[in-house]
């Protein structure tokens, strides 16, 4: 089988591998559809993994089950990772510090021709025959969305401004009717605002109390702490560099009761609400990705969307 690897310093690689069999009680997937995720472009943090075959934002069709909930020819969208559901961490909502949550995954990873999906893992796994194999393939990361809005006690209808108009960011503003998206690339504003999204290129004194940081940048959250208002929730969506913090006086975070919500990956409730809201046409794959590309095409790909010259790529399998 083919499979794309990624070699520390961000060098990313079409390689042939052997091909996986279906493990014990799981099932074993043809490739549908694979999106590459915002993530798979930090270089400090692939190169932990590396050598690394990226690729979680999937869907495809089963080939080979040994599990009746998922027979031969039914769409599948699975989580690379999935807890255990009775842990200490599970049964307090904190899925993805569950110990079976770290240790599983897909094999070898979901940017491959063929992939293996263990029978742990099939517990955050859904059948989504019913959803074309490009939408179904946004499940994951759209229920990465779905746990930073609850983590920030988002109400439906309340002012949102998203920081970053990447396929995170614009996704967050999709789900979130009303949301003002800013960013500083005159090209995604108005990809955005073709999608129906009030986007911005800059802010003027709007404040608001939900904000949330789609790219892990000292300049995006600045730009969040500008349109705080007193008692704002700033959801962090991802990680600032290693080395990397923003300068101000804490005793600004403290009296203006500023309040922060990191958000890593998600568990199986925000899966199935991403599964609910694909299904109800909130989100479609043609309004988040702005380049499609074959498995051969991907690392010239890889390298305009860490370069910022696309939006988001997704990888089609024929």
């Amino acid at each position: 089988m083919r499979l794309a690897r990624y070699h520390a310093g961000g060098r990313l690689c079409i390689e042939e591998a052997p091909e996986v069999g279906c493990p014990p009680g799981g099932i074993l997937v043809r490739t549908e559809a694979c999106g590459l995720c915002s993530g798979e472009l930090m270089t400090w943090y692939l190169d932990r993994k590396a050598p690394h075959v990226i690729g979680h934002e999937v869907a495809g069709v089963v080939i080979e089950s040994q599990d009746e909930r998922f027979p031969v020819g039914c769409r599948v969208a699975p989580h690379h990772h999935a807890p255990c559901g009775q842990c200490a961490a599970c049964l307090r909502g904190a899925h993805v510090h569950c110990p079976t949550w770290k240790a599983t995954r897909l094999d070898p990873g979901g940017m491959a021709t063929h992939f293996a999906v263990s029978a742990a893992n099939l517990a955050d796994t859904h059948r989504v025959d019913d959803l074309d194999p490009r939408d179904a393939a946004l499940v994951e990361p759209l229920a990465c969305v779905a746990k930073q809005l609850r983590r920030m006690h988002y109400q439906e209808g309340e002012p949102l401004a998203v920081i970053g108009l990447g396929g995170m960011g614009l996704m967050h503003a999709l789900v979130c009717p009303g949301a003002v998206g800013y960013d500083l690339n005159p090209a995604r504003v108005e990809w955005a605002r073709q999608q129906g999204i009030d986007a911005r290129l800059a802010s003027g004194d709007e404040k608001f109390a939900a904000i949330v940081v789609a790219p892990g940048s000292v300049g995006a959250v600045e730009a969040a702490l500008k349109l705080a208002a007193p008692e704002a929730r700033i959801g962090l969506f991802a990680p600032l560099p290693p080395g990397e913090w923003v300068e101000r006086p804490w005793e600004d975070y403290y009296f203006q009761d500023i309040t922060w919500v990191n958000s890593y990956s998600c568990g199986p409730t925000d899966t199935a609400v991403a599964v609910q809201w694909l299904r109800e046409g909130r989100v479609r794959a043609d309004q988040v990705i702005t380049e499609w590309a074959s498995l051969d095409e991907l690392p010239a790909a890889y390298d305009r969307m860490k370069a910022g010259e696309t939006v988001k790529v997704m990888v089609t399998f024929s």
